[in-house]
Parts: C-alpha cells; structure tokens; sequence
C-alpha cells in the first residue's frame, strides 16, 4: 500500500498563512492527502528585537498556540476534514519549509505579514521556498477578502476593471 501524498502549508500568524493553510487544508482533502502544518520558530530571529528578553520555551509556546489557533479556524469551516500532522521546528521558516518539501508532493506559503513567530519575519520566505523546494510551490498572494478555495475557483472569464 501507497503512501498518502503530503500537502505542506507554513504557518506563522499572519493572515496569509492563514489564506495559504485556508487553501492547503481544502487542496489535501481534494487530493486526499496529509495536510502537514510546519511552524518555525528561531531564538536568533529574536537577538535584538522586542522578543530578546523572552525565553525561549515561551518563543516555543507562541508558536505552538499561534499553530493550534490557525488549524482550529482553518478546519472549522471545512465540510470534509484532512489528515493533520503539527510540526514546530526550531528553524529559519525557509529551512524548515524545504526541509518539508522533501517528503511532501505540494507546498503552500503565504507572503508578506508580521505574525508572532519570528522567524517568518527574515528575508523573503516564499522565495527561497520557490528556489530551494523539492516539489512544486503554491504561494498565496496577499489578497484582501474571503479565500477562494480550489473547489470554488471561479469559472468563466473574469472581467477587469
């Protein structure tokens, strides 16, 4: 027996993650695969900044919280639910989003935002996923609004304005 493939969403706070594991949770089910939320977390991300004075089991637990809160409000709106597996790694978010890629078939990031777990905050996360991925990579673009999930992907020609 087969594998079940793995879609891999990255998870920091911001409201494009939740869009991109908004998207990622209903791509697994529709493609009947583990969705894996992997949240990263670093203590260097924090040297010098507000956070400095903070220890690091609390930077571990923001990071833990801020993952549990999304995947709650993500699969909360959801009629068929994914296989979920959690990960809280201490990593840059690029590092740990590559590292992911490996063992996944599809990986989903967000851009943009400032959320309570550091470590998304250095350097284009997106790009280096896109650059450094073992599998393809879905980026949410930063777009106000309600997410449009695959299954609901407008048909048609779109009108501009």
């Amino acid at each position: 027996m087969s594998e079940m493939p793995v879609v891999v969403v990255g998870v920091d706070g911001t409201e494009s993650s939740h869009r991109a594991l908004a998207w990622a949770a209903t791509e697994a089910v529709r493609r009947g695969a583990v969705l894996r939320v992997v949240t990263a977390w670093s203590w260097d991300a924090a040297e010098g900044g507000p956070l400095a004075a903070v220890a690091p089991e609390t930077l571990l637990d923001v990071a833990r919280d801020t993952q549990a809160a999304a995947v709650d409000a993500a699969l909360a709106g959801l009629d068929a639910r994914p296989v979920v597996s959690c990960e809280v790694v201490q990593s840059t978010a690029a590092d740990a989003l590559v590292e992911a890629s490996r063992r996944a078939d599809l990986v989903v990031v967000g851009t943009h935002g400032r959320g309570p777990v550091r470590s998304f905050l250095l350097g284009s996360v997106s790009q280096a996923v896109i650059k450094h991925a073992a599998c393809p990579v879905v980026v949410m673009p930063p777009v106000p609004g309600p997410v449009e999930r695959p299954d609901q992907a407008p048909t048609g020609d779109r009108t501009r304005p």
